[in-house]
């Protein structure tokens, strides 16, 4: 059979031709011929003048549909390769992405834009509809054809009446009787043309079910009279290839979205294959659509391919697997890492889908904030999750967003947090993996200790692996060292966690996995008490290479907890909260503790601390505790800081369990022991247990300054000012004159105010620099004490619950004059005069509290 594969359609044509409206849509069910007219259409243009663009899988993104359309500029020619690459990284960090596109293609003649399967954008259509409308706006020159089975809003009515876009409907592109006639009398046997009249009535013209009806005339001479051929194209089509070699390639290779001839051949077993797609593609089962320069990759008709897919399912097992292992292991070769993953996990290859999820983790660390993959993961069974350590890790950490299966998710963690070796033969990114999805298993289920550990152990393998090789697991590498310096952090290693993240920092391939590694270090830094380190750190962070709104999320987690303990060195109390407006990980992530630690502190400052105990208070009673709050450098630091907050609330009972706290990162609580010595007038003993305080395990930089600088106070107090200035010395010798400072909100203003003098009379400049930073008042240094009988707390707590004296009186079942005299009693007592007093008062005191 000799000719053109598509049959012309003149009266289509024109309308695609036209100069105005530029942007054209085809809206119109599978098998209305969308892109076999569009294919016919652009085959007429010169080269170098068409970026097509095919959308494979469902829920494609806005940034990457519009990588995906400047990496197809590149390879059609429509713009240099180098460039394209360029404009492909600048896509995540753009504002203005219609712009950027507009800027690349401005100037380069006549183009046309082809999106192909726009119905596959789902959440993000708006969005991209809005870019490609202003996108015409911006390139005179350009113009946008739209395929899609749906109702798009780019095609809405006020546009088409308005003049802005050509829509072309299922209507618009059935065959008339005339096209089905010449279609016939082009591609049909001799004598089909005749019975055009008959086809058209019997299809409606429905362009697949036309050709379809048209092979079956072919064939059998059968009655073009059959009943609902929408419905049944598909089938028919499955029918029409019968039992031979078109019937086995596309049984073969249905699994894939599109594939090449490579592949085929692997799939088939066979070479002779080009001939075979070739006649499917004459008859309509399938395009070959652009890929990448002299490469093109096949794809077949949706209905076909979702028939065929069926028979594929009644398959032999090992026939299945085989063809599902070939598919996924070329889609993961050619980038295609969501429909590789995907691809294994539905035919149970799950050696495959931990590679493909692997990649995705390392390509994109958002992967596992998200619920995108729950669903597959969720089919993995238990004893796959045994072998494949990342895919346990990815279904835990599913479980753990879902509260419904939040009880679920320590089962998973166990999996790989159990792993011992990695399976024989792995790569060195496989084994990366299994050492990462441990070391992350371990620290999700609160074993931190064993979590550091393992850290250890998996940075000892990263060091195994051969400079010539570690480009192969970059980005992998990257985000590995970032897990295992969170976990060593966690675990008190502090030094370790540092060194790791300027390592992951070299090892960076791209802006934007240099942004989510440097942030790190940012964090690692600052939390510390190494201010310069960290505002180092924070010039590897390009602005422009975040993308839009990634700046809040959980990538950016360990920067806001860096810049917020930055902040509180300054003494910006209210900017540091404001770190963390509108970021979702605050409340729910495992960073949960350093966020913590740095709001405590700001409202600590602000004179809430009273208010932020309770909070903290009630946040550590909860079932679950706050993740990240088991025993860990994170969690010492937060119950430390909880009993600062008290004592500086006057509430020394609060304290003291605090303070006794067992723990292996006591050196966390020594600051907060220290304090409960000095106000408790103890200047002497403070000062004689400093040398033990100051050796516990688990200090960070900032917590043993904490402890040299109340030292210091006690010193002072105990009139041996020799030995507070030599401890400054030390202060200053550790952190610098403009290092960690947070903790002077722990001296009363009296011991801050001699310091100060002592710094003074001693003519230290940086000393006096480094303790006339505007430091608030937090430390009253008196404990208050309310003598309140049961009946008056009784009381405090009816009226605290009810809004008049009168209500309160029922509750109690006494008079209101009995409630007024006890309040006169109680607002004395208190020194207060107001309602809204004695309440807070009460809060305060903890007199609210059940006994």
């Amino acid at each position: 059979m000799t000719g053109p594969v598509l049959l012309a359609r003149p009266r289509l044509h024109e309308r695609l031709d036209r100069d105005e409206p530029r942007l054209v849509v085809l809206s119109a069910p599978s098998g209305s011929g969308k892109t076999s007219l569009v294919r016919c259409w652009v085959a007429t243009r010169t080269s170098g003048s068409v970026v097509w663009v095919t959308l494979e899988t469902d829920h494609v993104a806005r940034s990457n549909f519009w990588q995906a359309v400047l990496t197809n500029a590149g390879r059609l020619g429509v713009l240099p390769a180098d460039e394209a690459a360029g404009l492909v990284d600048d896509v995540e960090r753009a504002d203005d992405l219609p712009a950027l596109v507009a800027g690349a293609l401005t100037g380069r003649g006549p183009l046309v834009l082809v999106v192909d399967a726009h119905e596959r954008l789902r959440d993000d259509t708006g969005p991209v509809d809005a870019d490609l409308a202003q996108l015409v706006r911006l390139c005179p020159e350009l113009t946008i054809v739209v395929t899609t089975r749906t109702a798009t809003g780019l095609a809405s009515p006020g546009r088409t009446l308005r003049g802005e876009v050509e829509l072309l409907t299922g209507t618009d592109l059935a065959f008339t009787e005339e096209e089905t006639q010449e279609l016939l009398r082009t591609f049909g046997e001799p004598g089909l043309a005749e019975r055009a009249e008959a086809l058209h009535a019997a299809t409606g013209g429905f362009p697949l079910a036309v050709r379809a009806g048209m092979l079956s005339l072919a064939r059998a001479a059968a009655d073009p009279a059959a009943p609902d051929w929408q419905s049944l194209v598909a089938e028919d089509l499955r029918i029409q290839l019968g039992t031979g070699a078109a019937y086995d390639l596309v049984l073969a290779t249905c699994l894939p979205p599109y594939f090449d001839t490579d592949l085929a051949i692997d799939l088939t077993g066979t070479t002779d294959v080009k001939e075979t797609l070739a006649e499917l593609e004459w008859n309509g089962f399938g395009r070959w659509i652009p890929f990448a320069p002299g490469r093109q990759v096949f794809q077949y008709v949706e209905s076909l391919r979702t028939a065929m897919l069926a028979d594929a399912s009644r398959l032999p097992a090992p026939t299945q697997a085989r063809h599902a292992r070939l598919a996924a292991t070329w889609l993961y070769r050619n980038g295609n890492f969501e429909t590789a993953f995907e691809v294994a996990v539905g035919a149970r290859q799950y050696d495959v889908a931990g590679r493909g999820y692997a990649a995705l983790v390392a390509s994109n660390p958002e992967t596992i904030t998200t619920a995108r993959f729950d669903r597959q993961l969720a089919s993995v069974p238990s004893r796959a999750l045994t072998q494949y350590p990342a895919l346990a890790l990815g279904r835990g950490l599913a479980c753990h967003r879902d509260p419904a299966t939040l009880g679920a998710a320590a089962d998973y963690f166990r999996i790989p947090a159990s792993v011992s070796q990695p399976a024989p033969g792995s790569t060195p990114g496989e084994v990366l993996m299994v050492h990462t999805a441990k070391v992350a298993s371990l620290r999700a289920l609160g074993r931190f200790d064993d979590s550091g550990r393992a850290a250890q152990q998996a940075l000892a393998h990263f060091d195994t692996i051969p400079d010539g090789e570690q480009h192969h697991v970059a980005d992998l590498g990257a985000t590995t060292l970032r897990h295992l310096g969170y976990s060593l952090f966690q675990d008190g290693q502090v030094e370790a966690a540092r060194t790791a993240a300027t390592r992951a920092i070299t090892m960076s391939t791209r802006p934007e996995t240099l942004n989510h590694t440097a942030v790190y270090a940012v964090g690692f830094n600052a939390l510390d008490g190494r201010c310069g380190e960290a505002r180092a750190a924070q010039a590897h962070v390009d602005p422009a290479a975040w993308r839009p709104g990634q700046t809040h999320t959980y990538v950016n987690a360990m920067g806001r907890i860096g810049q917020a303990a930055l902040l509180l060195d300054d003494f910006e109390l209210t900017a540091a909260i404001a770190e963390y407006d509108d970021c979702p990980f605050v409340t729910a992530s495992e960073f949960w503790p350093f966020v913590t630690w740095t709001l405590m502190h700001a409202r600590l400052g602000l004179g809430h601390a009273a208010t932020e105990a309770h909070r903290i208070e009630a946040a550590l009673a909860r079932t679950p505790a706050p993740p990240g709050t088991a025993d860990s450098l994170g969690g010492a630091a937060v119950r430390a800081t909880l009993a600062v907050l008290w004592l500086a609330a006057g509430n020394r009972t609060k304290a003291g369990p605090l303070l006794r706290t067992r723990t292996r990162y006591a050196g966390q609580l020594a600051p907060a022991v220290l304090l409960a010595r000095l106000l408790a007038g103890e200047a002497a003993d403070a000062l004689g247990t400093l040398p033990r305080l100051e050796t516990r395990p688990g200090h960070t930089t900032r917590s043993l300054a904490a402890v040299l600088t109340l030292g210091a106070a006690a010193a002072l107090r105990s009139e041996r000012p020799d030995t507070a200035a030599a401890l400054l010395d030390r202060v200053l010798a550790i952190v610098g004159p403009t290092g960690a400072r947070a903790h002077l909100m722990y001296l009363p203003a009296s011991d801050l105010a001699g310091l100060r003098a002592l710094a003074a009379e001693q003519g230290d400049s940086a000393l006096r620099d480094y303790l006339a930073a505007p430091v608030p008042d937090c430390i009253t240094g008196e404990i208050v004490a309310a003598s309140l009988t049961p009946q008056e707390r009784t009381v405090i707590a009816a009226f605290a619950q009810h809004p008049t004296r009168a209500t309160a009186a029922a509750a109690l079942h006494v008079s209101e004059n009995t409630v007024k005299t006890h309040l006169q009693r109680i607002y004395r007592k208190l020194g207060v005069n107001s309602r809204e007093a004695v309440i807070q008062k009460a809060i305060e005191l903890d007199l609210l509290a059940q006994r």
